[in-house]
C-alpha cells in the first residue's frame, strides 16, 4: 500500500505543478529576462538590467595579499625532468640505467654496422658513474652505437646542437644525427687518447624530423670507451639547459615560487628510490661530502643516477623506465627559480618513505629511546647542508659546490618543506626533531638561517574528510600550548594542504578559507573544525580534469585563495607536466611530446591569476550569484563491515507530510523495494522475518557488504530500523542518501576496530575518512538489538541510537554559486583588478559599483579565458580550444555594467 500511495502522491503534485505552469505561475525566483548586451561590452550602470550586483570600496583595504601567492610545483612525474623540461636528448647518457630497464645499462642504445659494444666498469669515470660503453670495430666502415632518445623518440629541428662526451681509446669518433636513414648533421672528434677526457663539438642539423631520429657514435678500426654522451639544443631557456618552449610557458605563468622536486618522489618506496638531493649535486657516498671531479664540484658527470618512484618496481624489462640522471638537480632547480623570477621552495625527506604506498620509515631512535640513529641523524644534517648550499659562503663545504657551478651569490631561500604528504604520530615525532634541530643550528649559524622557515605537512587527506588534517592541527595546537609558543611561525611558517577533487568540490569550497571557517589566531586552534592561526601552503591541487569545467571550478576556488591571501601563503596546481606516451598521472598543466607543447585550459587560468594578483584585498560584495543549498537526497540501505548482522522493521517517513514512503518488515521472501543488485560482497537473505547478512569477511572495498532500498529522489526523510550484530569484528555500515554507486553517505557504527561511530561520505567514488564532528566512541555488542534512526532535513543530518543523539551535522551540499569574484589593488601600478568567474552557459551582466574610485582611465585592460562548452579541452598538437586573450574595453567609470561571456574567467584592470 505504501508504494501505491507514494506513486499517487507524486502524481497529484505533478498535476498541480503542471497546472500552475500552464497559468504562467512559477515557484521560486528564476533568472531575469532581459536582452543582455554583447559579451565583453561596457554598458550604462543598471541594477534592473543585470544578473549580479558587485559593490566595491576602493578605499577599504581589508588586508595584504601574500606576495608569493601563486606559483608552480615541479615533480619529476610523467618524465617531466629527463625527457621533458631538461633538454637533454640522449636517454641513459651515462649507461647507468639498472635492472628495471629493458637492456639494463644499455637501455636506449642499439648497434650500428658491424661493431661490437658492451658495458665496461674497469677504471670508470668516477665512483658515481661506474659504467661506460666500449665500442670495438675491426672494419674500415664506420660502425658503433645509436641512441633513440626519450619516450616516443628523439626529435631534431633545423638548428644547432651541442654535443659532448667523455672518451678514451685509439681512434677518432664520428657523431651523426640521422633521420629516416638520412644524415642530418655530422662532426668528427679527434685527439682521443688512452686517458678519459671531455670532448665537445657542434652539430648543425640540415632538417627537422620528429620520428626515426638517432644520434650515432661511430668509429673505424679501433677501440673507444665512451661515457656521458650528451646532446642539447644550442639554444635553451635562459642558457641553463631547460627546453626553451617549456621554460617560456613556465615564465608566462609569472610564478612567485617553485616548489620542487616532489611530491611522492622525495619519499620513494625505500632509501634507494627516494629523491637524494645531495646525489643531484654529486656527493661522495662514503664520506657524505661533495665529490670533486676534474677540479670541480657538482659536475653532472659526477652525479649518480636515481630510480624514480614512478618506475614500476615490479617490471624488470620496462621499455619506458623512469630513472633520474639528476642533470636537473637542486642547483638547476634553484637556478630555474631564479630565471623565472621566483623563489625556490625545496621539499626534503624526513626519514619516512611513501605512506600512501604503505611503506615504512628509517628507525628514529637507538634502543635507549633517546639517541637518534645515525641514519635518522643524517636526514637532520642534510637539512643543514641544504641551507649551507643555498646561503653558505663560497668556502663552506656545500657553499663551494654552488660557487663551483657558477653561482657564488647565495640563492634566495625562505621555506623548506619537511616531508611531502606525511601524517600521523610517526611524522609528528620527526617534524619536532627537525624543528628542534633547526632551532639549534639557527643559534649556531644565525646568518645563513636568518629568514628561513619550515613548512609542516598535513598529510594526504583534504579537509572535507578531516581525519589527517585535523589531527595535524590538534598536534600543532598541543605542541604550541605545551611549549609556550606565542608566535605560530615559531612552530611552522605554514602547513601543506593538497586537494585532488571533482570540479563540484572546488565550486562549493571557494569560501573554504574565509575567516568564519578558518581561524586567524592561535586561539582559533582550539576549534573542533579547521582550527587556524597557522598559514596555509596549498602545495598541490587540481579538479581532476583538463576540461573547461575543471578550469572554471579551479578559477572559482582561486578567487577564494586570493580573497584569503592573508592566511593562504602559497598555492600551486599539480602536476605541472604530462606526456601522452608514458602518463603516470593526469590531468596535468602542460602537455608535451618530443617537439610540441600545449597549455591546458587550466594552464591559461593559472596564467590569468598569476599575472593579475593584487597586493591588497579590497572590500567587495557580490549579490545575486549564490544558489541555495540543494537538499540532500537518495535511497537508503543496510550494510556491515567485516560483520554478520540481521535487520528488521525498516521504515522511511516523509518529514513534510508524516506519511510513510516505504516500510519493510521482511515478512515475505522478497520485497519490491529492495535492489538485489548488491553494491558489494555479502550473503543476504530473508529468514525468520529478518534481513540477514552472514558474511564476516570481504575483500577490501569502499562499501562494505551493503544493499540499497528506495528511490534516488527521496529527501527530507526519517529512516528507522533495528540492527543486531550476530558475528564479526566490527559493526554496522549503513549507506543512505544514495544518489548512485559513487555518491552516498555512510554511518559507520562500530568502525575503526569497533571503537567509534562516525559519518563518512563518498563523492564520485572517493570516500572520506571519519567526519570528525560526527565522531563518538562506540562499541557494537554482539547479540544486542539497536534501534537506529537517521533524520535528513534539507542538508542537516541527525543520527540516533536507542533514542540518544549521536551527531547533528550540516553537510556542505551544492552551495555553489553562478558567479565568483575577488577585487584587489596592484600597489605598484595603482590598478584595481576585478576578477570574475561565470560558470553558467549564458552571458551574465555584472552591475559594478566602485565607491571612492577616484580618477581613472576610461579604457581598461582585460585578460580572459572563455569557452563555449564545458567539454572544451586543449589537445596536444591541435588548435587550442581556450587560451588567455588580452584586449581592452572602454567606458570605465565608478559605475558601469559589464557582460561576462558564458563559461569565462575574466580579469579587468582598471587603470588609475
Amino acid at each position: 500500500m505504501t508504494q501505491k500511495f507514494y506513486a499517487f502522491y507524486k502524481k497529484i503534485i505533478a498535476l498541480i505543478m503542471s497546472a500552475l505552469l500552464s497559468l504562467g505561475i512559477t515557484l521560486g525566483c528564476g533568472e531575469k529576462d532581459f536582452d543582455r548586451p554583447e559579451a565583453n561590452s561596457i554598458s550604462e550602470y543598471s541594477l534592473e538590467y543585470s544578473d549580479y550586483a558587485l559593490s566595491v570600496d576602493a578605499e577599504n583595504e581589508l588586508h595584504d595579499i601574500s606576495d608569493m601567492l601563486f606559483g608552480i610545483f615541479f615533480e619529476d612525474i610523467n618524465f617531466a625532468a629527463d625527457g621533458g623540461l631538461y633538454a637533454e636528448k640522449v636517454v641513459n647518457r651515462s649507461f647507468e640505467y639498472g635492472e628495471l630497464a629493458a637492456d639494463d645499462e644499455l637501455h636506449g642504445w642499439s648497434g650500428v654496422g658491424e661493431a661490437e659494444y658492451y658495458i665496461g666498469t674497469e677504471d670508470a669515470l668516477n665512483s658515481n658513474n661506474p659504467h661506460y660503453s666500449v665500442i670495438v670495430n675491426n672494419g674500415a666502415e664506420p660502425a658503433g652505437m645509436a641512441n633513440k632518445g626519450f619516450l616516443e623518440g628523439m626529435a631534431i629541428e633545423k638548428e644547432e646542437y651541442d654535443l659532448s662526451l667523455y672518451a678514451r681509446g685509439n681512434t677518432d669518433i664520428t657523431v651523426r644525427l640521422v633521420a629516416d636513414g638520412v644524415i642530418a648533421g655530422e662532426a668528427v672528434i679527434t685527439g682521443i687518447t688512452d686517458e678519459w677526457a671531455k670532448h665537445e663539438v657542434s652539430l648543425s642539423s640540415s632538417l627537422s624530423a620528429h620520428e626515426n631520429v638517432f644520434l650515432q657514435v661511430l668509429i673505424c678500426e679501433g677501440t673507444v670507451s665512451v661515457d656521458m654522451v650528451s646532446l642539447f639544443p644550442a639554444e635553451t631557456y635562459k642558457g641553463h639547459g631547460m627546453r626553451k618552449d617549456l621554460g617560456e610557458k613556465l615564465e608566462a605563468l609569472n610564478p612567485s615560487f617553485l616548489r620542487f622536486p616532489g611530491g611522492c618522489i622525495i619519499e620513494g618506496w625505500d632509501k634507494e628510490s627516494m629523491y637524494d638531493w645531495k646525489a643531484s649535486l654529486g656527493v661522495d657516498k662514503t664520506t657524505d661530502l661533495p665529490l670533486e671531479f676534474n677540479g670541480k664540484y657538482g659536475d653532472v658527470a659526477a652525479r649518480s643516477y636515481g630510480t624514480n618512484l614512478w618506475t614500476n618496481p615490479s617490471l624488470t624489462e620496462d621499455t619506458l623506465p623512469c630513472y633520474m640522471s639528476y642533470g636537473l638537480g637542486f642547483f638547476e632547480y634553484f637556478q630555474l627559480a631564479e630565471d623565472l623570477g621566483a623563489i625556490g621552495v625545496p621539499v626534503i625527506n624526513c626519514g619516512i618513505y611513501c605512506q600512501m604506498r604503505g611503506q615504512g620509515a628509517v628507525e628514529m631512535y637507538e634502543s635507549d629511546g633517546k639517541t637518534y640513529t645515525a641514519e635518522f641523524a643524517q636526514y637532520l644534517d642534510d637539512m643543514h647542508d641544504l641551507i649551507e648550499f643555498c646561503r653558505g659562503d663560497v668556502n663552506s663545504v656545500w657553499g663551494k659546490v654552488r660557487a663551483s657551478l657558477g653561482h657564488p651569490e647565495p640563492f634566495e631561500l625562505k621555506y623548506i618543506c619537511i616531508g611531502n604528504e606525511q601524517e600521523g604520530q610517526i611524522y609528528f615525532d620527526r617534524y619536532v626533531a627537525f624543528l628542534e634541530y633547526f632551532n639549534e643550528k639557527k643559534a649556531e649559524y644565525p646568518d645563513i638561517y636568518e629568514g628561513v622557515e619550515l613548512i609542516y605537512s598535513s598529510g594526504a587527506d583534504d579537509a572535507t574528510s578531516g581525519a589527517n588534517y585535523l589531527a595535524s592541527y590538534e598536534f600543532a595546537k598541543d605542541y604550541v600550548t605545551e611549549n609556550g609558543i606565542t608566535d605560530i611561525r615559531d612552530f611552522a611558517a605554514a602547513t601543506d594542504h593538497h586537494y585532488y577533487n571533482e570540479p563540484q568540490w572546488f565550486l562549493e569550497n571557494a569560501d573554504h578559507y574565509d575567516a568564519d571557517k578558518y581561524s586567524r589566531d592561535i586561539a582559533g586552534m582550539t576549534d573542533t573544525h579547521y582550527g587556524g592561526a597557522i598559514k596555509v601552503f596549498i602545495g598541490e591541487y587540481a579538479a581532476r580534469s583538463n576540461r573547461l569545467e575543471a578550469a572554471l571550478a579551479e578559477a572559482a576556488f582561486m578567487t577564494g585563495i586570493e580573497r584569503n591571501g592573508d592566511i593562504v601563503e602559497m598555492a600551486a596546481y599539480a602536476p605541472l607536466f604530462g606526456n601522452l606516451t608514458a602518463t603516470h598521472w593526469a590531468p596535468d598543466l602542460i602537455w608535451f611530446n618530443n617537439h610540441l607543447s600545449t597549455g591546458s585550459i587550466n594552464y591559461y587560468v593559472q596564467k590569468l591569476f598569476g599575472n593579475n594578483t593584487g597586493d591588497t584585498l579590497l572590500s567587495s560584495e557580490l549579490q545575486g550569484a549564490a544558489d541555495e543549498a540543494e537538499a540532500l537526497k537518495g535511497k537508503v540501505g543496510l550494510g556491515t563491515w567485516w560483520t554478520a548482522a540481521e535487520f528488521d522493521n525498516v521504515k522511511v517517513t516523509d518529514n513534510r507530510t508524516g506519511l510513510p514512503l516505504a516500510t519493510d518488515y521482511f515478512t515475505l521472501p522478497t520485497n519490491f523495494w529492495w535492489d538485489w543488485q548488491q553494491l558489494t560482497d555479502g550473503d543476504w537473505s530473508i529468514s525468520g522475518g529478518k534481513l540477514t547478512q552472514t558474511n564476516t569477511w570481504h575483500p577490501y572495498n569502499e562499501l562494505g557488504a551493503s544493499a540499497t532500498f528506495g528511490k534516488e529522489d527521496w529527501s527530507d526523510y526519517t529512516y528507522t530500523f533495528e540492527a543486531t550484530k550476530t558475528d564479526g569484528g566490527e559493526g554496522f555500515y549503513i549507506p543512505f542518501l544514495i544518489e548512485d554507486e559513487q555518491n552516498m553517505f555512510f554511518w559507520n557504527i562500530g568502525g575503526w576496530s569497533n571503537t567509534k561511530s562516525s559519518l563518512q561520505r563518498m563523492e564520485n567514488g572517493i570516500k572520506t575518512g571519519e567526519i570528525f564532528e560526527t565522531t563518538t566512541d562506540f562499541t557494537v555488542e554482539t547479540g544486542r538489538t539497536y534501534e537506529i534512526k537517521i533524520v535528513v532535513d534539507g542538508v542537516n543530518i541527525k543520527g540516533y541510537i536507542d533514542g540518544e543523539l549521536q551527531f547533528d551535522y550540516d553537510a556542505d551540499n551544492g552551495t555553489k554559486a553562478d558567479a565568483y569574484q575577488v577585487v584587489s589593488e596592484d600597489k605598484e601600478t595603482g590598478d584595481i583588478i576585478i576578477k570574475l568567474v561565470n560558470v553558467t552557459e549564458k552571458d551574465r551582466v555584472f552591475a559594478i559599483d566602485i565607491a571612492n574610485l577616484g580618477t581613472v582611465s576610461s579604457v581598461a585592460t582585460v585578460n580572459q579565458v572563455a569557452g563555449d562548452s564545458l567539454d572544451n579541452d586543449n589537445i596536444l598538437g591541435a588548435e587550442e580550444d581556450c587560451v588567455m586573450e588580452e584586449f581592452t574595453v572602454e567606458g570605465i567609470s565608478e559605475k558601469f555594467n559589464y557582460t561576462a561571456p558564458m563559461y569565462s574567467v575574466t580579469a579587468i584592470r582598471i587603470h588609475r
